[in-house]
């Protein structure tokens, strides 16, 4: 299992002809490559704007998009995507023989 924390930065907006502010949905790609459920953000949360997912480990790197979203559930702006840096979740290393000492008594 891996834990995703995801950590919004926000900065203040206008846009014209949207509709109140509703929260971001949040949706994270684990190790492994799977979508998990996303998670609506509102800025309530402790600590505000944060939310944790469970995932499965695997090679892959962790992918997080966040969407902002009117009260009519339209997207607000564009979408931001997070890809984690660095080589991954779980290696696919394994301890290879490499050689043999042997001492005869």
């Amino acid at each position: 299992m891996t834990t995703i924390t995801v950590t919004l930065n926000k900065t203040t907006a206008s846009f014209s002809g949207v509709n109140a502010f509703a929260g971001t949905n949040v949706v994270a790609k684990d190790n492994a490559g799977t979508v998990l459920p996303g998670v609506i953000l509102t800025g309530k949360e402790t600590p505000p704007w944060t939310a944790v997912f469970t995932g499965a480990t695997g090679p892959n790197l962790v992918q997080v998009t966040a969407t902002d979203l009117d009260s009519k559930g339209n997207t607000i702006g564009t979408p931001v995507t997070a890809t984690e840096t660095g080589t991954g979740g779980m290696q696919q290393t394994y301890p290879q023989t490499s050689g043999i000492t042997l001492t005869v008594v």
